[in-house]
């Protein structure tokens, strides 16, 4: 009865170390890193405001062009950070696989917990700066929230998992993935909204788990929002189908990752 609580607790104590290391490592002893975790999507966030302000005369919804594109991309940023960070967690934490307490799928769940609460915070931030430097009423749909930011974390976490194993065993796939991933900004409803494409767009582009990802983020912060096409169970299950694939691929892979 003891045995598997020591071993969870254990398991609990190693998931702490490499936090506390991934944030020293990351983020450094400064508060530089955190900043920079915040400049990097706000600046992005600032150019496409800019850049539509001077085509277009107002947002799909809303006032503001920065709430429009901030709960764009923030969801689209959420599940390629996860990812990104997730899948990279293997090759930057590989000498640490050499100690028997230590696992590939804690190096990963490390920096999957870590990224996440910084996404939290970051989004938090500035969607809060943006709703009161615009004036626009803060009316948020809790629900639609927790759920686009539950399927962020879930795909992003399926797709790190998938992509830690192929970049372990390939490394010509880290530059492929580097390559194929970079459409999906324009792909995923960021610069636009979903229900004004035509049907044949729409056809298509709904088979893209990301953008209801950005639909459900966008519906809980826009009470008008029109999201009719959401499918919440569609990105669900692709993440919990990557999420299997990757568990199973790492876990048979796990002697080549130790020892490449």
């Amino acid at each position: 009865m003891h045995q598997p609580n020591a071993a969870h607790i254990r398991h609990l104590r190693v998931l702490h170390a490499l936090i506390i290391r991934e944030m020293i490592t990351r983020y450094g002893r400064s508060a530089l890193g955190y900043v920079w975790a915040v400049l990097e999507p706000a600046g992005v966030i600032l150019l496409l405001t800019l850049l539509f302000e001077q085509i277009a005369h107002a947002p799909p919804y809303g006032k503001s062009f920065a709430l429009f594109y901030a709960t764009g991309y923030l969801g689209f940023h959420w599940v390629l950070d996860i990812s990104n960070v997730c899948a990279r967690s293997i090759h930057v934490n590989r000498p640490l696989l050499s100690f028997p307490s230590v696992t590939a799928l804690d190096t990963i769940l490390a920096r999957f917990i870590l990224q996440l609460l910084t996404a939290i915070a970051v989004a938090g931030l500035i969607l809060g700066v943006i709703f009161i430097a615009s004036g626009e009423p803060f009316r948020p749909r809790v629900p639609d929230l927790l759920l686009a930011f539950t399927l962020a974390a879930l795909l992003g976490l399926g797709i790190g998992l998938v992509n830690a194993w192929a970049f372990a065993i390939s490394r010509g796939w880290e530059v492929a993935w580097g390559v194929i991933s970079r459409p999906l900004l324009l792909v995923s409803c960021v610069f636009y909204s979903f229900e004004y494409l035509p049907r044949e767009a729409q056809d298509v582009l709904w088979f893209n788990p990301v953008v209801h990802v950005v639909g459900s983020l966008r519906g809980g912060v826009y009470p008008a929002y029109d999201g009719g096409y959401l499918a919440p169970l569609f990105p669900f299950a692709v993440a919990l189908s990557l999420i299997v694939i990757g568990l199973v691929s790492l876990r048979m892979a796990r002697a080549r990752i130790v020892l490449p």
